[in-house]
């Protein structure tokens, strides 16, 4: 016994120390496996979780949207739409002479002119293309839908071009997408347009009759898949678009 304690007394604090490294040890692995057990659980939980969201967020549909700047072949017939008037003006002038002229509108003055002398005047012609009003219409050239503010009249370039009644120059302007714009204001307060000319032969001020020439026929850039014509625009005193034909 004496013995015992003798070597417990000289050794203990070593196996005191010994102990305490074991117990530390053991814990040490157990915690270790602890959290590797607690890693493999949250990586499964993940995973599984990142499968189920990926499921749910799956497209019922696929959706494609088309271009909008795709010309339309064959294009329907447009919806009867209310719409603000196109900024472009349409153009055309016909060559064909008809029987009657028309002065409609025309201010003290006019001139008598025969049909034969307008070889190129919207007043004697009929439009190959008509004013649409509020209804919308596909526009080969720039391709899209738009109302056609005003009456085309076949004609070939370098034609010249007649006013349809008189009244003074209010300007000749240059724009890039309808050429040459000569306007022309009547006395009771109304404006033609004349637009698509290659020059014009009057200017700002100027005092016109009907059947004067105002210039020749040139091209309309936004217009240019149609044929060569004078795009010819009446808005009355209101600052309204109007028909043409309804107007000479």
């Amino acid at each position: 016994m004496n013995s015992f304690k003798a070597f417990f007394k000289q050794r203990g604090l070593y196996l005191i120390c010994l102990a305490l490294l074991l117990v530390a040890t053991i814990t040490g692995v157990l915690a270790i496996r602890s959290v590797v057990r607690n890693v493999a659980d949250l990586t499964e939980s993940r995973q599984n979780a990142l499968e189920e969201d990926a499921q749910w967020n799956q497209p019922d549909t696929i959706v494609t949207n088309p271009a909008e700047d795709v010309p339309v072949q064959t294009p329907v017939p447009s919806p009867q739409v209310s719409a603000q008037p196109s900024e472009s003006p349409a153009s055309s002038s016909a060559q064909q002479p008809s029987g009657a002229v028309s002065a409609g509108g025309a201010a003290s003055g006019d001139s008598s002119v025969s049909s034969a002398a307008l070889p190129v005047s919207p007043a004697d012609a009929e439009p190959i293309r008509a004013f649409s009003g509020d209804e919308l219409v596909y526009s080969e050239t720039l391709g899209d839908w738009r109302t056609h503010n005003g009456a085309d009249y076949a004609a070939d370039k370098g034609d010249k071009v007649h006013a349809v009644t008189a009244g003074t120059v209010a300007s000749v302007t240059e724009d890039a997408l309808w050429g040459t714009v000569a306007e022309v204001k009547t006395l009771d307060g109304g404006t033609w347009r004349y637009c698509g000319l290659d020059k014009a032969d009057v200017k700002t001020g100027d005092e016109v009759h009907r059947g004067d020439v105002l210039g020749t026929v040139g091209t309309i850039p936004s217009e240019g898949e149609d044929a060569s014509h004078l795009h010819l625009e009446y808005l009355d005193e209101n600052g309204a678009y109007q028909d043409p034909e309804d107007n000479k």
